[in-house]
């Protein structure tokens, strides 16, 4: 495992042996919008870590993480007014920023799901939402729901290969920091390509 990796990992370890793992657990999902880190890595180190524990932390990590969704949507809807005439006098023009508001709000509910269940960046989902000023309770079902169905196949995933998961993490958890960083690239790249 690469070094910073492993500092991810051992830290993550120790937090889950704490006293108080449920409630790290929820801080960091909660986090998930300006943390860079692996959320299903954590997930899973938490739950192989106490694995008698893990549909409490699925439950605990889908709470904190519909609360970042919230403050996302929140932040995406407040900063569009701030940034709205830099992003379409620079990067996109208002026709077609306007073409996709109008397809992220023919598709919301699937759009939402598929994005928070899907590993995609999460931060986008929510701040897009808000920026397109989708209605709020869908919203937030929409998310829990993906939130929910993604982390409680994460805690089953452990209790029928904990063993062989908990090997394969502690060997490949490099690999998860690397794809965090593959998202960011391919997010950013997106942008890029749209502007």
């Amino acid at each position: 495992m690469f070094g910073f990796a492993k500092k991810i990992y051992n830290w993550a370890s120790r937090k889950a042996n704490s006293r108080f793992a449920p409630l790290w657990l929820g801080v960091i999902f909660f986090l998930e919008l300006f943390f860079l880190l692996p959320m299903d890595a954590i997930l899973l180190v938490f739950c192989l870590e106490n694995p008698r524990r893990r549909y409490m932390y699925a439950l605990v990590a889908t709470a904190g993480s519909v609360a970042s969704a919230f403050v996302g949507y929140y932040i995406g809807l407040a900063a569009w007014d701030v940034v709205s005439p830099y992003v379409l006098d620079h990067f996109i023009s208002n026709s077609f920023f306007e073409r996709i508001q109008n397809h992220y709000l023919d598709f919301q509910h699937w759009a939402v799901f598929l994005g928070s269940f899907l590993p995609v960046p999460f931060k986008a989902v929510t701040m897009t939402a808000g920026v397109c000023e989708l209605a709020l309770i869908p919203f937030i079902l929409a998310v829990f729901a993906a939130r929910f169905a993604r982390f409680f196949l994460i805690a089953k995933a452990v209790q029928r290969w904990g063993v062989q998961i908990k090997i394969f993490v502690e060997k490949h958890f490099h690999r998860f920091i690397f794809a965090v960083g593959a998202k960011i690239a391919l997010a950013l790249g997106f942008l890029w390509i749209l502007s």
